[in-house]
């Protein structure tokens, strides 16, 4: 098996969460799935997620300050693949939801969530093919303290 390979399937092993990150405002915002996120810092509250630069929302995230994480329960699979897909999609995907906005930065919170990060955009790090955002939460909510989606639950893998 090549090097390539190899690495790929070990990374498929490792266990995410899936979330949906949204950004703009209102319908005319975009949103994707994400499964590359992760708490980076505690103080003040931090997270960091990693998005493929050749996809519409990189591009959106670039020229942007805020981004929000809403968080899906297990069993959402299907919302989670209502977001899913290639850059030609279009920043549409937002478009016939009912959706409100975040408390601080007025991002677009999906139906279906459980619960919200509302986030500032502090910092931006390029990572080969990749670039990592990192985001200060000003705001969050859980409103069911459930099991949320993962790639395990989800049978939805990502590796680049």
């Amino acid at each position: 098996m090549s090097r390539e390979k190899e690495i790929s399937k070990v990374l498929s092993k490792l266990e995410y969460g899936i979330y949906v990150v949204s950004m703009g405002s209102g319908n005319d915002g975009n949103a994707f799935t994400a499964s590359w996120l992760t708490q980076v810092a505690s103080e003040p509250p931090m997270v960091a997620v990693s998005i493929n630069n050749k996809h519409q929302s990189a591009r959106l995230l670039k020229d942007g300050e805020s981004f929000a994480v809403n968080v899906l329960p297990a069993g959402q699979e299907a919302v989670a693949k209502s977001y899913f897909g290639p850059a030609e999609s279009g920043y549409r995907k937002l478009e016939a939801a009912v959706i409100k906005p975040a408390p601080e930065t007025g991002c677009p919170l999906i139906p279906g969530a459980v619960g919200f990060l509302d986030c500032r955009i502090v910092n931006r790090v390029a990572a080969g093919n990749h670039t990592v955002y990192f985001g200060e939460i000003l705001a969050a909510e859980l409103e069911n303290d459930v099991e949320i989606l993962t790639s395990t639950s989800g049978k939805m893998r990502y590796t680049g």
